[in-house]
Protein backbone atom coordinates (compact mmCIF):
# COMPACT_ATOMS: atom_id res chain seq x y z
CA UNK A 1 0.00 0.00 0.00
CA UNK A 2 1.45 3.08 -0.95
CA UNK A 3 1.92 5.66 1.87
CA UNK A 4 2.91 9.22 2.49
CA UNK A 5 6.15 10.49 0.15
CA UNK A 6 6.25 7.13 -2.64
CA UNK A 7 7.34 7.89 -5.40
CA UNK A 8 6.54 6.43 -8.90
CA UNK A 9 8.47 6.87 -12.20
CA UNK A 10 7.70 5.49 -15.79
CA UNK A 11 6.27 7.22 -19.22
CA UNK A 12 8.49 10.30 -18.63
CA UNK A 13 6.94 11.46 -15.84
CA UNK A 14 7.77 11.25 -12.00
CA UNK A 15 4.69 10.39 -9.90
CA UNK A 16 4.46 11.52 -5.86
CA UNK A 17 1.78 10.07 -3.59
CA UNK A 18 1.49 12.56 -0.74
CA UNK A 19 -0.30 12.03 1.38
CA UNK A 20 -2.72 9.27 -0.09
CA UNK A 21 -4.99 9.60 -1.73
CA UNK A 22 -3.66 12.42 -3.46
CA UNK A 23 -1.56 11.54 -6.23
CA UNK A 24 1.09 14.54 -7.82
CA UNK A 25 2.48 14.57 -10.80
CA UNK A 26 5.40 16.97 -11.31
CA UNK A 27 7.08 18.15 -14.17
CA UNK A 28 9.54 20.77 -14.98
CA UNK A 29 7.62 24.18 -16.39
CA UNK A 30 3.73 25.10 -17.09
CA UNK A 31 2.82 24.89 -21.21
CA UNK A 32 5.99 22.80 -21.71
CA UNK A 33 5.91 19.34 -23.48
CA UNK A 34 6.44 17.37 -20.16
CA UNK A 35 3.47 19.57 -18.65
CA UNK A 36 1.32 18.65 -21.61
CA UNK A 37 2.26 14.99 -21.31
CA UNK A 38 1.72 15.07 -17.34
CA UNK A 39 -1.31 16.47 -17.66
CA UNK A 40 -2.65 14.17 -20.34
CA UNK A 41 -1.11 11.28 -18.23
CA UNK A 42 -2.88 12.60 -14.56
CA UNK A 43 -6.17 12.60 -17.29
CA UNK A 44 -5.55 8.73 -18.04
CA UNK A 45 -4.99 8.24 -14.04
CA UNK A 46 -8.10 10.02 -13.41
CA UNK A 47 -10.09 8.42 -15.76
CA UNK A 48 -8.88 4.63 -14.67
CA UNK A 49 -9.10 5.47 -11.19
CA UNK A 50 -13.33 6.63 -12.28
CA UNK A 51 -13.36 3.24 -13.88
CA UNK A 52 -11.91 1.23 -10.86
CA UNK A 53 -13.42 2.98 -7.64
CA UNK A 54 -15.94 1.09 -5.71
CA UNK A 55 -19.33 2.07 -6.34
CA UNK A 56 -22.04 2.57 -3.83
CA UNK A 57 -24.02 5.61 -4.44
CA UNK A 58 -21.43 7.01 -7.18
CA UNK A 59 -20.51 10.23 -5.65
CA UNK A 60 -16.83 9.16 -4.74
CA UNK A 61 -16.65 8.01 -8.50
CA UNK A 62 -17.81 11.32 -9.99
CA UNK A 63 -15.51 13.50 -7.69
CA UNK A 64 -12.49 12.17 -9.06
CA UNK A 65 -10.69 14.92 -10.99
CA UNK A 66 -7.17 15.89 -12.34
CA UNK A 67 -5.89 19.19 -11.60
CA UNK A 68 -2.87 21.47 -11.94
CA UNK A 69 -1.04 22.44 -8.86
CA UNK A 70 -1.06 25.52 -6.80
CA UNK A 71 1.59 26.79 -4.25
CA UNK A 72 1.21 27.80 -0.48
CA UNK A 73 -0.65 31.37 -2.12
CA UNK A 74 -3.22 29.99 -4.16
CA UNK A 75 -1.42 30.10 -7.79
CA UNK A 76 -0.62 27.69 -10.20
CA UNK A 77 2.33 25.50 -9.70
CA UNK A 78 3.86 22.81 -11.61
CA UNK A 79 2.70 19.46 -11.96
CA UNK A 80 -1.03 17.76 -11.74
CA UNK A 81 -2.61 15.81 -9.27
CA UNK A 82 -5.75 13.32 -9.37
CA UNK A 83 -7.83 13.44 -5.83
CA UNK A 84 -11.01 12.72 -4.37
CA UNK A 85 -13.34 15.50 -3.39
CA UNK A 86 -15.29 13.67 -0.72
CA UNK A 87 -14.81 13.57 3.15
CA UNK A 88 -15.03 9.54 3.20
CA UNK A 89 -12.51 8.83 0.12
CA UNK A 90 -9.39 8.44 2.34
CA UNK A 91 -11.13 6.23 4.54
CA UNK A 92 -12.08 4.03 1.69
CA UNK A 93 -8.83 4.01 -0.37
CA UNK A 94 -6.83 3.42 2.99
CA UNK A 95 -9.22 1.18 4.85
CA UNK A 96 -10.24 1.13 8.28
CA UNK A 97 -9.02 -0.65 11.59
CA UNK A 98 -11.27 -2.02 14.19
CA UNK A 99 -13.53 0.25 16.48
CA UNK A 100 -16.03 0.49 18.80
CA UNK A 101 -19.29 1.77 18.06
CA UNK A 102 -22.13 3.47 20.72
CA UNK A 103 -25.53 3.94 20.36
CA UNK A 104 -26.58 7.71 18.92
CA UNK A 105 -29.32 8.80 21.12
CA UNK A 106 -30.69 5.85 22.81
CA UNK A 107 -29.21 3.93 25.11
CA UNK A 108 -29.28 0.31 23.65
CA UNK A 109 -28.71 -0.15 19.85
CA UNK A 110 -31.70 -2.27 18.12
CA UNK A 111 -31.04 -4.99 15.10
CA UNK A 112 -31.64 -8.11 13.43
CA UNK A 113 -29.54 -11.11 14.62
CA UNK A 114 -28.37 -13.69 11.93
CA UNK A 115 -30.94 -16.00 13.51
CA UNK A 116 -33.61 -13.42 12.33
CA UNK A 117 -34.27 -12.73 16.04
CA UNK A 118 -33.68 -9.22 17.55
CA UNK A 119 -30.83 -8.25 19.39
CA UNK A 120 -29.90 -5.21 21.70
CA UNK A 121 -26.46 -3.98 22.59
CA UNK A 122 -25.21 -1.50 24.56
CA UNK A 123 -22.01 -1.40 22.43
CA UNK A 124 -20.45 -3.59 19.42
CA UNK A 125 -17.28 -3.86 17.80
CA UNK A 126 -16.81 -3.17 14.19
CA UNK A 127 -14.49 -4.73 12.73
CA UNK A 128 -13.20 -2.43 10.08
CA UNK A 129 -13.41 -2.48 6.38
CA UNK A 130 -10.35 -3.49 4.16
CA UNK A 131 -8.43 -0.81 1.78
CA UNK A 132 -9.56 -0.48 -1.51
CA UNK A 133 -6.04 1.47 -3.33
CA UNK A 134 -8.50 2.55 -6.86
CA UNK A 135 -6.20 6.11 -7.14
CA UNK A 136 -2.72 3.88 -5.72
CA UNK A 137 -3.80 0.84 -8.73
CA UNK A 138 -4.69 3.50 -11.30
CA UNK A 139 -1.26 5.24 -11.14
CA UNK A 140 0.80 1.62 -11.28
CA UNK A 141 -1.27 0.31 -13.95
CA UNK A 142 -1.12 4.08 -15.79
CA UNK A 143 2.86 4.20 -14.54
CA UNK A 144 3.54 0.20 -14.98
CA UNK A 145 5.24 -0.45 -11.74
Amino acid sequence: MAGAGDVYAGSGVVVIMDPAPVVYLKVFSTGSGPDRTARRNAEKVAVLARAIAPVRTGRLKSTIRADQNRNEHGRFAFGYRVTVGTSYGYYVHEGTGPSPRWPDSRRVMRFHGSAGDTVYRDFVMHPGTPAQPFLQDALIAMVGG
